[in-house]
């Protein structure tokens, strides 16, 4: 795909694929998540999922750019 100034824009790569992830933690595994009993901190286990995840998040998000950052 060529930019109308000249500019290439690059193509998905595979590392863009670990952006994927965040989301299957969030929306793919919530009803598994939703069916814990368990009370860790005596939260209830999805909102403890949810901030699980947010730290998941943070970790994917930083790989991605070390990734790209690597010449």
């Amino acid at each position: 795909m060529d930019d109308p100034e000249g500019i290439e824009v690059p193509a998905f790569s595979r590392a863009d694929a670990l952006l994927v992830l965040p989301f299957i933690w969030q929306l793919g595994l919530a009803p598994w998540a939703n069916g814990i009993a368990w009370r860790p901190f005596d939260l209830p286990f999805p909102m403890v999922w949810q901030m699980a995840g947010i730290v998941f998040a943070t970790f994917v998000l930083a790989l991605r750019y070390w990734l790209d950052r690597k010449p």
